[in-house]
């Protein structure tokens, strides 16, 4: 895990996951998040651009990565709704 100012939810015993803490959208310095898979991975990130990589880097993980195949399918199930809801044609 790097040094930095993660976000407190969850706390005193977070749990897996993502989470990711912006206070305010026009101050994006203050964006944080942290990330924790249970085959032990984890990560956090401070400041806009970096959360945002933290962001893909965690799907990523989880998706191709993880040691964890329960943890995979759960990934790859999410993506692949992601996908099928971006690639449908939009309602006017």
């Amino acid at each position: 895990m790097t040094a930095g100012i993660g976000p407190t939810i969850g706390n005193p015993a977070p749990g897996y996951g993502l989470r990711v803490r912006l206070d305010k959208a026009k101050v994006k310095s203050l964006a944080s998040a942290d990330f924790t898979c249970p085959c032990g991975h984890a990560e956090d990130a401070t400041g806009y651009a970096e959360t945002e990589q933290l962001v893909i880097r965690a799907a990523r993980h989880r998706r191709d990565d993880c040691p964890i195949p329960e943890v995979r399918e759960a990934a790859a199930r999410q993506y692949a709704a992601l996908q099928h809801s971006l690639s449908k044609r939009r309602r006017k």
